[in-house]
Formats: C-alpha cells, sequence, structure tokens
C-alpha cells in the first residue's frame, strides 16, 4: 500500500512534466488516447488542447507521465504518455511550457507544436546560485518574468523565459529560522504584479509547526523587497488568494491540521485555522480582520490549504475535516487518517464578511495533491485504489458544483489548457 503521507510532509508540485530533458534532439510526444482510442497529436494539426500529467508511486520510487490530450474526457490512459523516473515543476506561458527539474538545478524550456509535440528550445542553470534542483516555489509572471524561490539557498531568482536568462536575485535572509525547515511551495503573483511568497516552517521530529503566519512580497521587475507580513492569530499560511477587492487572503491552516494533530498527540494546545488579509496596496496584515475556521463552519477545521479556480475572483475553496467520517479504530493523531475519506471540499466567499458552506456534488475524500486551476475551474483527483487510477473532478465556481469530469491512469498530477 503507498503512502501518501510521506509525500506530503514536502508536497510535490502540481504538475511533472518529463522526457527528453537531457536530449539536444527534439522529443515528440506521441499522443495519449481517450476511450475511442483517438490520438491526441498527429499530423493533422489542432488547436487548444491540455498538458495532463498524472504519477504512479510504488515502492520503489514514482513515475510521472505526460500527455497532451484533445479533450478532457473518457479514460485518459499512459499507454502514449512520456514516462519519466521522479518528479519536475512546471510553467506555461503561451506555447512553452518551462520545465524545473527535480534531480538538477535546471529550466527545461519547450515549445508545443500545432499538433502536441514538444521541441526543446532552450535551458538555464541555476546551479551558480547553490541550487542543486529547482525548488518549489515558482511563479509565472509575464511572458518575460519568472520568479523561482530557493528554500536552501533563501533567494528569489528572477528569471526571463522568453530568453532563458537571470535577471537578478532578491535576498530573503530572513526566511531563515533556526531548528526548522522553511517551505515556500505556493509562491504566487498577484493582480498587481507582485510576487506573494508564504513562509512555512515545521521541525517534523519534534513534532512542531511554527506557529506563525508570513507572507514576503517582492517586486520582480524592480528586484526589492516590498514587505514581509507577519502575524501569529494563527499558524503556517499558504497560498494568497486575491478577492475582487484587490486584498491578499491567506489561510493559517497550520501546516494542513498538522498542528492540530501534534496537539491531538499531545502537544502544546495549536491556534484554530484562520483566515487573514493584507489590505491592497498594504504589505502587513489587518489587526481588524481574522476568522477562525470553526467559526465559519460550525465547529469543523480546514485541512488543506487555500485554493482558487480564478485569481481576483474572491472565490476560495479549501478541504475541511470531518472527524466523525473517520472509522471509529483511527485518531487523528498521526498522519494516517489522511488516507480516509473524512474531508470534503467547501466554498469560501472572501471578502469582510467571509462564509462558507460545502460544495455541491463533493464527495467525502481523502487529503491527496492539491487542485489546479485551469479556464476558470478548478481540477481535482481522488483516488481509491491507492493511486492505479483516479478520477478528476471539475468544481465550477459560477455553480458551486463538484462534478466527475473524467479519469485516469495514476495520480491525477495536473492539467494546463493549452491556447
Amino acid at each position: 500500500m503507498t503512502d501518501l503521507r510521506a509525500l506530503l510532509i514536502r508536497p510535490l508540485p502540481t504538475l511533472a512534466l518529463a522526457a527528453c530533458l537531457t536530449s539536444a534532439l527534439a522529443c515528440d510526444t506521441g499522443g495519449s488516447s481517450n476511450d475511442d482510442g483517438a490520438a491526441a497529436t498527429g499530423d493533422e494539426g489542432w488547436d487548444g488542447g491540455y498538458l495532463l500529467s498524472s504519477v504512479i508511486i510504488t515502492d520503489v520510487g514514482r513515475t510521472t507521465y505526460f500527455s497532451v490530450v484533445r479533450e478532457l474526457d473518457g479514460h485518459l490512459d499512459n499507454a502514449n504518455a512520456i514516462e519519466v523516473p521522479g518528479n519536475a515543476v512546471y510553467l506555461v506561458s503561451g506555447n512553452a511550457v518551462l520545465v524545473g527539474m527535480a534531480e538538477a538545478p535546471t529550466w527545461v524550456k519547450w515549445e508545443i507544436s500545432e499538433t502536441g509535440a514538444l521541441t526543446q528550445v532552450g535551458e538555464m542553470s541555476l546551479a551558480a546560485y547553490g541550487l542543486a534542483a529547482i525548488d518549489f516555489g515558482n511563479t509565472l509572471v509575464d511572458e518575460t518574468t519568472a520568479v523561482s524561490v530557493s528554500s536552501d539557498s533563501l533567494l528569489a531568482i528572477v528569471w526571463d523565459p522568453s530568453t532563458m536568462t537571470i535577471t537578478g536575485t532578491v535576498d530573503l535572509a530572513h526566511l531563515h529560522v533556526d531548528g526548522y525547515d522553511l517551505e515556500n511551495w505556493t509562491t504566487t503573483t498577484g493582480p498587481d504584479g507582485l510576487v506573494y511568497i508564504p513562509g512555512r516552517w515545521a521541525d517534523w521530529n519534534a513534532g512542531s509547526i511554527y506557529p506563525e503566519v508570513s507572507m514576503t512580497i517582492v517586486d520582480p521587475k524592480a528586484l526589492e523587497l516590498v514587505g514581509v507580513a507577519t502575524d501569529d492569530r494563527c499558524a503556517s499560511g499558504g497560498r494568497a488568494v486575491f478577492g475582487a477587492d484587490g486584498h491578499a487572503y491567506v489561510l493559517g491552516d497550520g501546516r494542513n491540521y498538522s498542528a492540530q494533530m501534534f496537539e491531538n498527540a499531545g502537544a502544546a494546545p495549536a491556534a484554530d485555522n484562520c483566515v487573514l488579509r493584507i489590505p491592497a496596496g498594504a504589505t502587513d496584515f489587518d489587526p481588524d480582520y481574522a476568522f477562525t475556521i470553526p467559526e465559519l463552519t460550525g465547529g469543523l477545521e480546514a485541512i488543506t490549504e487555500l485554493e482558487t479556480a480564478e485569481q481576483g475572483s474572491g472565490v476560495g475553496f479549501v478541504k475541511i475535516f470531518h472527524p466523525d467520517e473517520l472509522p471509529a479504530d483511527v485518531e487523528p493523531v498521526d498522519f494516517a487518517f489522511w488516507d480516509h475519506n473524512a474531508h470534503q471540499l467547501w466554498r469560501i466567499e472572501l471578502g469582510d464578511a467571509p462564509s462558507m458552506k460545502p460544495v455541491a456534488g463533493a464527495p467525502m475524500s481523502a487529503v491527496g495533491f492539491p487542485g489546479v486551476a485551469t479556464r476558470g475551474l478548478l481540477y481535482l483527483g481522488e483516488s481509491e485504489d491507492m493511486g492505479a487510477n483516479s478520477t478528476v473532478y471539475e468544481v465550477d465556481p459560477t455553480t458551486n458544483e463538484m462534478s466527475p469530469a473524467f479519469t485516469m491512469d495514476g495520480y491525477f498530477y495536473g492539467v494546463h489548457a493549452l491556447p
């Protein structure tokens, strides 16, 4: 039985892509098929489509698969997919896929043709900045600006994906906390063009989550640190989600309920998870704004970080832990409870008076990989057979409904609409 908990201690990126990345030759995906066997690529040419990725985990390691598919429908298999050991991170800019390698400090640029073929057109190394691999905190600002955050070198590295050249760096030395490991994997670009870097710290050996929410704001064009917002009303905030009002909302989720889990096991009391916000144009959390998740849900607690189908919409999503759904012999005192279907996706309307309610059609599920937003929808994968197959659900924020969209081989790892 594959244990997802070990993966989620340090979450994997939302999309893996690989194949022929060390080769100077062009690499064609060869297509991906659905129920009727129709190839996704070929000589006929077609517009749009999707990058789709899955991961299969065994006792000896993990393998990532990447396909270009026409539509998100039926069962999407890995028969014609690219197969790679390990995992990588990605950014998409137009018809270019930028792949951050997990086993080398290298970004590789691929162009996607109108037939779905991939051709390697450039690469860029970050080895000079002390990286052994590309870290998880990356964001695309625009077609000439991207940011890669290193939790080891404590740098925000700004680079140009159009030319695959490095622009400069911003020092993040303030993110060092003695005795704790840093995580910043949901780095996000705001509507203001600034980059919002969450700081999360955990000491997994001692069972401790650092009791603070931290958000570092960087101007990637000016190569400047704009501000560092911190708050101790709850712990370990993740992704910034922006409202129509321009405010940046942050959920302190106790690093995915871990602080509360450690409390259940006998550690020091943990604060309730809570929603905070940084007002538009500000660099500090609003001291008069804080809402705990239990007060918004009637006593239930959040177990994942805040997600959204579209930045600027003011609509977020988060999985809520329902302890009554656990088997009688399972208690939330270690990560084993994550594997059980005791969690449900809820919607949160962000604003001056936030409100929460379950997403219609959302099943009780395990805690797994994060969702992926594309074309105004949020996609989440759920697997009932430990990753042999997944059902991928589509969440429509306009109707607040969640429904099965397609099935696929392996764990759902990511999807991105192509232009």
